[in-house]
């Protein structure tokens, strides 16, 4: 019962991971693509990249992605500006 404790609590930690930015798939939508919105892109692109770094480390250091809890991924919003101006140039 304990074995099984730790799987269910392990498969949690990992499901609750930031995703890569670059597994992010877009989200049509009609707005159009501005400057800001592409500057938007790229940085909040950075931030998820360091977020699934952390929690990826924080789930082997202490078993929880530290990063996705405290606010940190940005999924939601990636999606909508890839879906409005593509993928990030870089």
């Amino acid at each position: 019962m304990k074995r099984f404790a730790v799987t269910v609590a392990a498969f949690v930690c990992l499901v609750g991971c930031a995703t890569p930015p670059d597994k992010i798939a877009g989200v049509p939508n009609a707005g159009p693509c501005t400057q800001a919105d592409r500057e938007r892109l790229a940085l909040l692109t950075n931030q998820q990249n360091k977020a699934a770094t952390g929690d990826a480390l924080g789930v082997f250091l202490i078993g929880v992605p530290m990063s996705s809890m405290s606010g940190g991924d940005h999924e939601t919003e990636i999606a909508v500006l890839k879906g409005r101006c593509g993928p990030p140039k870089t």
